[in-house]
């Protein structure tokens, strides 16, 4: 039953019983018949870690699936097989496979996402299509219900909204499948790891309705003293295809997470690696969220499809916690924090998409072009804490009494946004294809502490691809970003809100695809624009006269080297610093980004049903912060595996990751850093049914 629940995941990326090359234009070809078919061997024979990694069709930097070797934009995308074959325990683990990738702290550090980068600069998330304002850092081991992780390389705001200044974070959720299937699975390692999870699926008769129920539950300890994790999540997909002109999706999904807001180690901590600085007795971190998603797809006439969509979810946090700050005498670490901290996020989505295809004076053209309204609230409040006890870091002493509190404090808001956006793929030639986009986006937002802030910007995207042949194509583009995130409740002397910022990526390229190999070589440019810098005219206030940048190159791709091993791996040379400040930073390098990143992971079949594994992931040396105040080390993990199927139905596999158990740290400010897994082995069962 696991190879035909295999299969039909593959099917829907075009790469079961064949390999399909899309004809120029991007189009599907089963509608034109233009395509070229290259045999592959089935998924049960001797090609098949080729087929079960493989992505030919992908949505990444676009709004429709399109073939990357016409898409003038690096992207990347790590399917379901990948995710699981590789041990990947949190979405920092399948960033790894990502060279331009930042893949942030452990999972055990509060609101984790907020740290991803691509390209020197922040990463948006989105889930099928729609932006996420934060429901990635609910639980970002919930990949139970994630079908494959798609990344934008550079600014993408023209597909999928605004953020992401350096490039997004796609995540493509599981559908049903036509015949029933079912799998569990049980996970127990070291520090007390225990992870169950299930994933059903299967068609309601001949009804054209399809179901996939789907969860995973944790109850673990960590690394971490004084520091367990239990998360649930769980996801219900309904489907339903009679054939005809109507088709529907709904998405149910619900994730939770308790854990300890780990506050991190101080910059120069050379103590052990287990130790909690926060409060034990009465720190927690308590986040939830309920998602839901639907649309239609309609098709109005041949080859256009008109799909309203719709998403609700909302994002809950209840805090306690407490917070590093400078070192003082003694050897003693400051604190601060937070008393009985709530947040409150709803976000309504609402979307009107029309997608077609069509030819005009002799040129082929696949289109995209919707309404996007967005209505986020948001609410909360907290005591700060007043009076923290200072802590040794190589002798922590605990309290049992909650410090004192001074006055509430509250913070609420409203965001309204409405966005519209069009994108062309055009066939210029048999080889010559261009990509065009704009998004236009007007963005009100009201908060009770500062003028409302009301903007009005546009995003646009082009780009150019080549096709020398059936597999190697040469591109050339530009796309750009805008975000609100970073000047939300700002405002300058004048009193004004200040604008979006914006990045700005200029790209090329060459890329390849073929049975046994594919990737893809990139030099990118991506300037950061409107940063916050001090006002020399009106000291304690800012203006936006700062700039930044990042340039390099990037090298990524597979290799089926043998019918018995496949490689994937890449690297990254990115040269990302402060362009343009007042606040005496220029030439500063951007914090966490090394010079030079690197990743391998390879799987080797030694015997019919056992399969070996192997990865390295390389970070350079680099600054903790913007600030440039300390430098961290550069550094190697490796991670290995073996799995063996010991029947078709039962599978168990041994993973080690960080095997040498090398010591790492990512920055997190100017006073604290957050340390990396050590060496930690785990085994999961599988069972198929």
């Amino acid at each position: 039953m696991r190879m035909r629940m295999m299969a039909w995941g593959l099917m829907g990326l075009g790469v079961v019983g064949s390999t399909v090359v899309y004809a120029a234009d991007g189009n599907d070809p089963a509608r034109d018949g233009r395509e070229i078919v290259l045999p592959v061997v089935d998924v049960e024979g001797a090609l098949d870690m080729a087929a079960r990694y493989a992505a030919a069709q992908s949505t990444a930097a676009t709004r429709f699936e399109a073939d990357s070797l016409v898409v003038p934009q690096s992207s990347q995308s790590i399917n379901w097989a990948m995710i699981q074959d590789s041990g990947a325990v949190d979405v920092g683990d399948v960033l790894k496979s990502v060279p331009s990738a930042y893949t942030g702290h452990t999972r055990l550090a509060p609101f984790t996402s907020a740290s991803w980068k691509i390209r020197g600069f922040d990463a948006s998330v989105t889930r099928n299509g729609f932006r996420q304002l934060y429901f990635e850092d609910v639980d970002q081991s919930a990949f139970s219900n994630v079908e494959r992780v798609e990344i934008i390389k550079g600014p993408g705001s023209v597909a999928l909204g605004m953020e992401g200044l350096g490039g997004s974070i796609h995540m493509v959720t599981r559908r049903p499948e036509h015949d029933f299937a079912g799998s569990a699975h049980v996970t127990l390692g070291q520090y007390d790891m225990k992870t169950g999870g299930f994933d059903l699926t299967g068609a309601i008769g001949d009804t054209g309705l399809g179901i996939r129920l789907n969860g995973e539950i944790e109850r673990s300890g960590t690394f971490i003293d004084h520091q367990d994790i239990d998360r649930d999540n769980i996801a219900l997909t309904a489907t339903w295809d009679r054939g005809g002109a109507v088709r529907a999706f709904f998405m149910a999904e619900y994730q939770r997470r308790e854990t300890s807001p780990n506050p991190g180690l101080p910059v120069d901590f050379r103590g052990k690696r287990s130790t909690y600085l926060g409060e034990p007795a009465f720190d927690y971190l308590d986040t939830w969220s309920p998602l839901i998603q639907a649309w239609l797809e309609i098709d109005i006439a041949e080859n256009w499809t008109l799909s309203p969509r719709y998403q609700r979810f909302e994002f809950n946090v209840n805090q306690q916690q407490v917070r590093l700050s400078a070192p003082i005498a003694g050897g003693l670490v400051s604190r601060t924090g937070r008393h009985n901290f709530h947040e409150r996020d709803m976000t309504d989505t609402y979307e009107l998409e029309l997608k077609g295809r069509f030819d005009l004076a002799a040129m082929a053209h696949q289109v995209s072009l919707g309404y996007t309204a967005e209505r986020h609230e948001w609410k909360g409040d907290w005591f700060n804490y007043v009076g923290v006890t200072p802590i040794n870091p190589y002798n922590p002493v605990y309290s049992n009494v909650l410090p004192a509190t001074g006055a509430l404090s509250t913070f609420s808001g409203q965001a309204d946004t409405d966005e519209f956006y069009l994108q062309d793929l055009i066939k210029l030639t048999d080889r010559l294809n261009l990509l065009l986009g704009l998004r236009h986006v007007e963005s009100r937002i009201d908060t009770p502490d500062s003028s409302d802030q009301d903007d009005r910007t546009n995003t646009f995207q082009i780009g150019a691809s080549y096709l020398l042949d059936l597999q190697w194509s040469l591109f050339a583009g530009m796309s750009t970003a805008m975000s609100v995130e970073g000047v939300v409740g700002g405002l300058s002397a004048d009193n004004k809100p200040f604008e979006p910022q914006r990045s700005r990526q200029r790209e090329i390229g060459i890329k390849h695809q073929s049975e046994k190999w594919s990737g893809s070589l990139s030099l990118f440019h991506i300037l950061f624009e409107n940063a916050t810098t001090a006002d020399p005219a009106n000291p304690g206030f800012n203006i936006q006269s700062g700039e930044q940048r990042a340039r390099g190159v990037e090298l990524e791709g597979a290799w089926q080297a043998t019918p018995d091993w496949y490689l994937s791996g890449g690297l990254a040379y990115i040269d990302a610093e402060i362009t343009k400040s007042n606040n005496g930073d220029a030439g500063n390098r951007l914090g966490n980004i090394a010079h030079l990143q690197a990743n391998l992971w390879s799987r080797y079949r030694i015997a019919p049903n056992v399969h070996v594994g192997f990865g390295a992931n390389h970070v350079g040396e680099r600054y903790g912060t913007i600030s440039n105040t300390y430098k961290l080390p550069s550094y190697t993990t490796v991670d290995a595996s073996l799995a063996w199927q010991i029947d078709p139905r039962l599978k168990t596999e041994l993973f080690v990751q960080n095997l040498f158990d090398k010591a790492y740290y990512t920055g997190s400010n100017n006073f604290s850093v957050y340390r990396g897994d050590p060496l930690t082995a785990y085994l999961r069962m599988m069972v198929d049914f």
